[in-house]
């Protein structure tokens, strides 16, 4: 069986902590979420030890916001920035080794490093790519400590050589020299901008700029070198994982995110989340040309608030209409785990309102739904203002607003293929406790290489296609920005009516199956009950999700039981649900009962 261009054979998967999984597909994990994406599954009992067979990591947010200045020691109320505290009465609310849930602390540089020391001692040989959502740089919060952009670009540089460094195969190791490129190396990183990442935070101008040449400049190994010029435009490029069948889309958020002060919207011709949008159409059409599949990813999730409402029922078109392309979205940010259902009739009835003002919508998800970042009702959080403040009443407004305006079955498409997917993920920092996540993934079909090479040499070469992008994109920006234009280049047309539904919908090659979700406990680590480890804390085929697949359908159906928990007079199995999905969405810290 050929996985992600080698040979691999079915073998079964241990962990270190009491859990086997049957490997016979590839595994895609997740820092912070540790996403890994195997690929069929037997054995349903766990034992965690060593893994045997090829893992995808998706580093998702990494160790979000690492903090350079953390001390043992110091205390909550400093940052964790400040001197070691002295007075016992007091020690309970100062900073431990590997950060403390709920501190409102950024991530120990020790957090993340024992982190990647675990997986390159359990999984490097296993892996074939990894996806990496970004915030490597510490909240600006501190005034003691303002943030400097040289320190911001040498802290991005720091963790950009570590990730490229611990996922070094012994092959690649051999013939370093050489490491130009994702092209050249066994294990493919695709890293995403966060929006600490740039200075000042969540400020990011289109391209191109010397901001977006640095980027360029910390991240040569992993963005491909013939995408020089299109990352100058605005940091998004995309890798091919496997030749010629997947790949991973980099999409940069920061242009489509409402906090970025130097964006206004996606329908302008002139805004660089038109443009994302317009490379985006350019790309997917030219992977539906070569019949290859695709995930996005990116550092800010397409949530409500988060992004312009003009941007976010553009997102979801595109989506929609190249659901035969997209197997879903992969977002940290939040640091909640969770998902979000895109609904493809609001996006298109927005838009209707945007064009037709007087049209009658049914209701408005976009002005219904909350602020994100909530304070108390004094308006400050009693701790450290780091630490989630409001974040039940999100995923209260998240299971009221969105899984409970999930429409029936029969007002849902084929599959459910009205919808579509984004994955929020757990995140390496101790907002909660730190989270990796670990799919099961189909990989039935996938041809050898012999067979790939052939077909690989039907296209033209991607160096042709990228020239022509260029040419193209720069036409469009040479048109008059208040010329009526024949058509809106950044929305799609229609999905072509007899196009057959991809992997997110029926299952096929690289259809989702199951993930595992594993959490580190820092109240045990950091006491010494336990040494650092990643343990179990959830498969989504076992009680009480018990979903058979993670096809959209699989998640349309979870997401109606959520929303029937508002209703008192549900049944009480849907009670327990909503309260195992609100301990898990805060990675099993009780925050969800502070009352914070």
């Amino acid at each position: 069986m050929m996985v992600f261009g080698c040979l691999f054979y079915p073998e079964t998967l241990t962990l270190n902590f009491q859990t086997t999984v049957n490997m016979s597909h590839p595994l895609f994990i997740a820092i912070v979420s540790l996403v890994i994406f195997l690929t069929a599954y037997g054995n349903r009992e766990f034992i965690f030890g060593k893994f045997e067979g090829n893992v995808v990591f998706d580093y998702s947010k990494n160790s979000d916001i690492l903090s350079q200045l953390g001390l043992v020691g110091s205390s909550y109320a400093s940052k964790c920035h400040g001197k070691v505290v002295k007075n016992k009465s007091q020690q309970n609310h100062t900073a431990s080794r590997y950060g403390d849930a709920l501190s409102g602390c950024d991530s120990p540089i020790e957090l993340m490093q024992s982190t990647l020391d675990w997986i390159k001692d359990n999984l490097l040989d296993k892996i074939d790519f990894v996806v990496w959502t970004g915030d490597n740089v510490r909240h600006d919060n501190d005034r003691d400590h303002p943030r400097l952009e040289s320190q911001i670009f040498e802290m991005n540089q720091v963790v950009a050589d570590l990730i490229h460094s611990t996922f070094l195969t012994d092959k690649d190791r051999e013939n370093q020299e050489n490491i130009i490129d994702n092209s050249s190396r066994d294990i493919k990183i695709i890293p995403s901008l966060g929006n600490n990442d740039v200075y000042p935070h969540n400020m990011f101008s289109p391209g191109p700029t010397l901001q977006i040449r640095e980027f360029y400049r910390i991240w040569r190994n992993f963005v491909p070198e013939e995408q020089l010029h299109v990352f100058g435009r605005g940091a998004y490029f995309f890798v091919e994982v496997i030749k010629g069948k997947l790949a991973v889309l980099s999409f940069n958020t920061l242009y489509l995110y409402t906090a970025n002060p130097l964006v206004d919207n996606c329908d302008s011709r002139k805004q660089p989340g038109y443009q994302l949008f317009r490379w985006l159409g350019v790309v997917l059409e030219e992977m539906r040309k070569r019949d290859m599949k695709i995930w996005l990813t990116g550092h800010v999730p397409p949530v409500p608030k988060n992004y312009d409402e003009s941007c976010l029922r553009k997102y979801i078109i595109w989506t929609h209409e190249y659901r035969d392309v997209i197997i879903g979205g992969l977002y940290g940010h939040m640091n909640i785990d969770h998902w979000i259902p895109l609904d493809s009739e609001w996006a298109y009835n927005s838009l209707a309102a945007e064009v037709f003002p007087s049209e009658s919508i049914p209701f408005d998800l976009y002005t219904g739904f909350p602020e994100l970042d909530i304070k108390d009702a004094d308006g400050m959080s009693h701790r450290y203002d780091g630490v989630p403040v409001g974040k039940v009443r999100y995923m209260n407004s998240v299971r009221e607003d969105l899984y409970a305006r999930i429409a029936e079955s029969n007002d849902s498409g084929i599959f459910s293929d009205r919808y579509s997917i984004a994955h929020v993920s757990t995140s390496v920092i101790p907002t909660y406790n730190p989270g990796i996540r670990v799919w099961e993934y189909n990989i039935t079909g996938l041809v050898d290489e012999d067979e790939k090479r052939a077909e690989i040499q039907r296209h033209p070469p991607w160096s042709t296609f990228f020239e022509d992008l260029e040419v193209e994109m720069a036409e469009d920006e040479e048109t008059d920005e208040f010329a009526f234009p024949t058509k809106d280049p950044s929305l799609p047309v229609k999905m072509p009516s007899k196009t057959p539904l991809g992997p997110a919908y029926v299952s096929q090659t690289f259809s989702p199956l199951r993930y595992v979700q594993l959490f580190a406990n820092l109240t045990a680590i950091n006491s010494g009950q336990s040494p650092f480890q990643y343990e179990l804390e959830y498969t989504t085929d076992d009680s009480p999700y018990q979903m058979n697949s993670l096809l959209v359908d699989d998640w349309i159906k979870l997401g109606r039981k959520l929303g029937a928990s508002t209703d008192d007079q549900c049944p009480s199995q849907y009670k327990h649900l909503w309260k195992s999905f609100l301990s898990r969405a805060f990675v099993q810290t009780d925050y969800e009962d502070t009352g914070i």
